[in-house]
């Protein structure tokens, strides 16, 4: 049913408008001075019909811009709860889904970390060089593991965070989309969105091949160097 004063969708059972804060059961002194219970008959402020339906509308179409800029299992996104594939995939991800600015930011964060703790420990934060320490934790840095805590906390806190602000951000570039493109009809948006939205395996791939192919190139130019100062 329509809420009688704002017009907005509510439950049945819902006393209370949770919009506007209308109560649909009893009325003020002001709007009714006869202090007559309000039955669904009464309305102090009449609701243009058209106009609440007309908006019903362009509220369901939008939801359906989202669903469509998100693609499939997008229902999965609007729950909020944890996403196995950003936990496990961290920025990665973030590139899939066309996240780029942050999922390059989420990247260079990452680097920074590994880099700090690098930085800090004598032997180089990692694993012993001797192969035969690796079974021996007394042979493992305190800055090895106290990264690898600080790394699955950080990677923790984007996959309890990242469907609710992906669902967000959707909702935020539809409504940049809609705005940019005013007389657009809907099959159009709809086309629109398709090409803006959904997923992007390239860039994920990309962000791992080029950093290996880059400390390819390194270490080759590195060995010419110095095989052209030996000889």
């Amino acid at each position: 049913m329509l809420c009688l004063k704002c017009g907005n969708e509510i439950k049945d059972n819902e006393q209370i408008c949770s919009h506007c804060g209308y109560n649909k059961d009893t009325i003020s002194n002001t709007d009714n001075p006869f202090g007559v219970r309000n039955q669904g008959i009464y309305n102090p402020n009449p609701v243009d019909k058209e106009a609440v339906a007309e908006r019903l509308e362009h509220q369901k179409e939008f939801k359906e811009l989202v669903e469509i800029y998100i693609g499939p299992k997008c229902y999965n996104f609007q729950k909020g709860s944890f996403s196995w594939c950003a936990f496990l995939l961290g920025p990665l991800y973030f590139l899939y889904r066309k996240l780029y600015a942050v999922g390059i930011i989420l990247m260079f964060m990452i680097g920074g970390i590994d880099f700090f703790f690098t930085a800090l420990s004598p032997d180089g934060a990692y694993i012993s060089k001797n192969i035969e320490m690796l079974s021996n934790l007394r042979g493992v840095s305190i800055y090895f593991i106290i990264k690898i805590v600080v790394l699955l906390v950080f990677q923790l806190f984007l996959g309890i965070t990242f469907k609710k602000f992906y669902y967000n951000e959707c909702i935020e570039r539809v409504g940049k989309i809609k705005q940019k493109n005013p007389d657009l009809g809907f099959n159009q948006l709809t086309q629109l969105v398709k090409e803006k939205g959904g997923t992007n395996i390239l860039a994920p791939i990309l962000a791992v091949i080029i950093p290996i192919i880059l400390i390819v190139l390194l270490l080759i130019i590195t060995v010419y160097l110095i095989g052209a100062a030996l000889f």
